[in-house]
């Protein structure tokens, strides 16, 4: 069922004020809404568009919003999906900014957005339960899993490389399975009759059509991109040349930390934090440390906070948050354009390549990898929000001497109110932060 603009305008809207969790918690709420409640997007289509937006770098939450948008209404659509994703994050880090740069710290805010962090939880648990029984079904996508899982939560291997590996595993695994066999019979004993050649002349006008338009696309779309990239620049030298440096220094770092952020934020946050920190002094250590509880805590890509640096830079440099503000702009500008040419430019040929059985067969193995991903990360976001600080290791007889109690039972209360009603996820996490924020007020907790 293909819904009306106005509705998805509405469920962008909501999601992007509601999509707390980092990527795990945005996928997983995503796919809970869009797949399992509205069943506007179907479970095969979503798992294709997720395993090319984990191949690229990027947030990769935000590239799934666009695609998804793209597919339900296509270009302008992926854009205001993409756009919608991340604009309520960008106006929550505008007053956070302000007021972090006059006050050093931001009211009230931290009680409700802690209430939200266990019914996030919950959805990224269930969201993960119901996505690994639909996508992990073969016993080489069950290693594959594992093999990622085992990698990330004991050896700290990279992500790039597990993907990576995965991918090599399913072409691996296509050329020595049935179904390759199967193809190559059904194409030879096609191509063996007249009808069959004719069939084929078809079948390369059509592709050789196809490859036209498409080529066409990543030329407009690309061209574009670079347009748009230099615009602000020309538009910082003709109006304001004595700070061109340091917009200038600003811009290519970001654009550079765009295109190489493979693995979420968290694989770029360090190279990050020695360049603003340690080289060019935007921000102090203190500042980042702040800036990335910031970003944990509200919702959006969890690469916005960069925009907070961004800020903090503008700011610092010329000594007000008008600086500031365009610090952010300019940051969430450069961070953001690469995503949105790298799906509008290649969401055609992705959607071509719907047909081939060999990347059907691959990309599956990309998504049990993905799957291990959500894992990690929901145990990654669990520990931080379930268990004291300082306590990664521990002994389990203690268990009770390390938990907080109270997120702990709110997350399980989550579960089971999910479990009952699915449809009402949006409004949990809602209510989860109200219910944090009076309770706060009132007992202090």
């Amino acid at each position: 069922m293909i819904p009306s603009k106005k509705e998805t305008f509405r469920f962008w809207f909501q999601l992007g004020w509601l999509s707390f969790g980092g990527p795990a918690g945005q996928i997983s709420l995503m796919h809970k809404t869009l797949v399992e409640e509205k069943k506007w997007i179907s479970e095969e289509k979503f798992s294709h568009a997720l395993s090319y937006c984990m191949l690229l770098p990027g947030p990769e939450a935000q590239q799934l919003a666009t695609y998804l948008g793209w597919i339900l209404h296509g270009i302008r659509g992926g854009i205001l999906a993409g756009l919608l994703f991340i604009l309520p994050s960008f106006f929550l880090f505008c007053g956070i900014g302000i007021f972090y740069f006059y006050y050093g710290q931001v009211p009230y805010a931290i009680s409700f957005l802690n209430g939200v962090k266990p019914a996030v939880l919950a959805i990224i648990l269930l969201a993960f339960s119901n996505l690994a029984k639909k996508r992990i079904q073969s016993n080489g996508q069950k290693f594959c899993f594992l093999f990622t899982f085992l990698g990330m939560l004991f050896f700290s291997i990279p992500y790039p490389y597990l993907l990576l590996s995965s991918l090599s595993l399913g072409i691996l695994s296509f050329f020595t399975s049935k179904k390759h066999s199967e193809s190559f019979s059904n194409s030879s004993v096609s191509i063996g009759t007249s009808s069959g050649i004719i069939d084929l002349q078809t079948k390369l006008d059509q592709k050789r059509e196809d490859s036209t338009l498409i080529l066409k696309q990543i030329s407009k779309v690309g061209s574009l991109g670079l347009i748009l990239w230099i615009l602000p620049i020309l538009g910082i030298l003709l109006f304001h040349t004595s700070g061109f440096r340091f917009w200038e220094e600003l811009i290519l770092f970001f654009t550079k930390t765009a295109l190489l952020t493979f693995g979420g934020a968290y694989a770029i946050l360090p190279t990050v934090a020695d360049f603003a920190v340690a080289k060019v002094a935007w921000i102090s250590n203190k500042e980042m440390l702040d800036g990335l509880s910031f970003g944990e805590s509200t919702p959006g890509p969890l690469v916005m906070v960069l925009t907070f640096i961004g800020f903090l830079a503008g700011a610092h440099h010329y000594g007000n948050t008008i600086a500031g503000l365009f610090g952010l702009s300019i940051t969430a500008y450069y961070t953001f354009l690469p995503s949105f040419v790298f799906i509008l430019g290649g969401v055609g040929i992705v959607e071509k390549t719907k047909e081939s059985q060999l990347l059907k067969h691959a990309l599956n193995y990309v998504t049990a990898c993905v799957c291990a991903v959500i894992l990690f990360l929901g145990i990654y976001f669990a520990k931080s929000i379930l268990f004291q600080e300082g306590t990664a290791e521990f002994d389990f007889r203690n268990f009770t001497d390390h938990i907080f109690w109270f997120p702990f039972l709110w997350t399980i209360v989550s579960l089971i109110f999910l479990k009952l009603k699915e449809e009402y996820s949006i409004f949990l996490i809602f209510f989860s932060g109200l219910f944090f924020l009076a309770a706060d007020m009132i007992f202090y907790l």
